[in-house]
């Protein structure tokens, strides 16, 4: 059974709110004390909810940068204004952000749909970037917001009063930070996903699957997503960390520089990965952009498993007898597609209904299990010993031996085998190795590396 952790109270929820391009982002940014959220002059980038923790003397805060308010907009720009109000109805705290050259129209419209939590909010006026700035903030004072903080997100000004301010509004509200570890006292680790693939392919409706709500902004318009959206969940008493990326185009596509920086934040997440989904359109099959993306993450040695989606769209209006042959006939050209990735669990699934999902977790422990998986050296040295009488070296009038084996790391699951002369050692022999410590050690739905090094 699968249960979201996001809808637990895990923290205080400081959301910062406001119309495009004021500045959220930027103080986003500042607050946690790196880049996580795309900046960008370009006005509504930031479409879902991206968030964070941070730590303000002792107490941890979920920190939550949402898309810009702006009713004026398209079916993109409504739902991002629609998640905003939702999310200012669930956090405690509103950090309402305003620029300093004055409020305009949607300032106010927003305000005033802010009025029922005027309890909870802070008014904070950014880009007040000098002391002439600050001196001119009547008509900011005027709109009748009791909290009032001026600062500056680019520059980092007065950032540290709004950071006490926060402190003192949680302290207030009661919040002391019960059960929260400490900054030192690492949490447990979950398994940590990462969904990959082409835009459109339905990557954040499988992550609203396993979140069992709407946390990634799903439209029919591609490269909806562009900030990660990460969430966690629980299935079989096991953690599960998801994030949510933006669709990987070829570069030659990529046009916007907003979208560049969306796709490499998204091959970034591979690194921080213990497994890719790979989510692949099943309707208009398998392209040279996967086959890439799947490269990468096993050249990384990070856990892959390709999913192909939208299987009850391939198959609608089919003859049930013939879903089977065409299951035999996608996997087949599918394997053949990927000749590198024999290892790789191929899984079909629906990521809208939910068909398939349970599977794929099932699939999404077994790769972690093998990921973390030790072998004993002795087990491996008494292995060792039988492949080679099974297939001898090929090498001829050499003295070039295996002496000893050991595996020197878990995700990515590495073996090292030590040999007399390292010039002489025939590097095939290498998969012939890779082959065995799949069959016999149970490493057959992961990528592995095998180095040789003389002893």
């Amino acid at each position: 059974m699968i249960s979201s952790l996001d809808t637990e109270k895990k923290s205080f929820q400081v959301a910062i709110l406001g119309r495009p391009n004021v500045g959220k982002s930027t103080l986003f940014n500042r607050l946690l004390g790196k880049r996580r959220a795309i900046t960008h002059p370009t006005p509504g980038v930031t479409r879902d909810a991206v968030e964070g923790h941070i730590y303000i003397r002792e107490l941890r805060f979920s920190l939550v940068d949402t898309g810009g308010y702006n009713q004026e907009g398209g079916i993109i720009e409504q739902r991002v204004s629609a998640k905003s109000t939702a999310i200012a109805a669930q956090c405690d705290l509103i950090l309402l952000l305003v620029e300093a050259d004055g409020l305009n129209g949607g300032d106010l419209e927003f305000l005033e749909k802010l009025r029922p939590y005027q309890e909870k909010l802070i008014l904070v006026v950014n880009k007040v970037d000098n002391e002439k700035k600050a001196m001119n903030l009547g008509e900011f004072h005027r709109v009748g917001i009791p909290r009032l903080i001026p600062v500056s997100a680019v520059h980092g000004r007065n950032i540290d009063t709004l950071k006490d301010s926060i402190y003192e509004f949680a302290a207030r509200s009661g919040y002391a930070g019960a059960g929260v570890p400490a900054p030192d006292r690492k949490p447990k680790k979950g398994i940590r996903l990462t969904i990959l693939g082409k835009p459109n392919t339905g990557k954040s409706t499988l992550l609203n699957q396993f979140l069992k709500t709407e946390k990634s902004l799903v439209t029919e318009i591609p490269g909806t997503t562009r900030d990660p959206v990460e969430g966690q969940f629980l299935y079989k008493q096991n953690r599960l960390e998801v994030v949510d990326t933006a669709g990987i185009r070829r570069k030659s596509k990529v046009s916007e520089s907003v979208e560049y920086y969306s796709v490499n934040r998204s091959i970034k997440s591979i690194e921080e990965a213990d497994i890719v989904l790979l989510l692949i359109d099943a309707i208009e099959g398998i392209s040279d952009q996967d086959k890439k993306i799947a490269a990468l993450a096993a050249r990384k040695g990070r856990g892959i498993i390709l999913v192909l989606n939208k299987w009850d769209k391939l198959v609608e209006g089919k003859a049930k007898d013939r879903e089977e042959p065409l299951w035999r006939e996608v996997r087949d050209r599918t394997r053949f597609l990927f000749p590198t990735l024999g290892f790789a669990p191929l899984l079909r699934i629906s990521a809208q209904t939910g068909w398939g999902v349970v599977k794929l977790l099932e699939t999404v422990l077994a790769v972690s299990r093998q990921l973390n998986r030790k072998v004993a050296t002795p087990r491996l040295n008494q292995l060792l010993r039988t492949w080679i009488s099974e297939y001898a070296l090929p090498v001829r009038g050499r003295n070039v031996k295996i002496r000893y084996a050991t595996q020197t790391e878990v995700n990515p699951v590495t073996f090292l085998f030590f040999v007399n002369h390292l010039k002489g050692y025939p590097k095939r022999y290498n998969q012939y190795l890779s082959g065995r410590i799949r069959r016999d050690l149970g490493f057959d739905k992961i990528p592995l590396f095998v180095e040789v090094r003389e002893s």
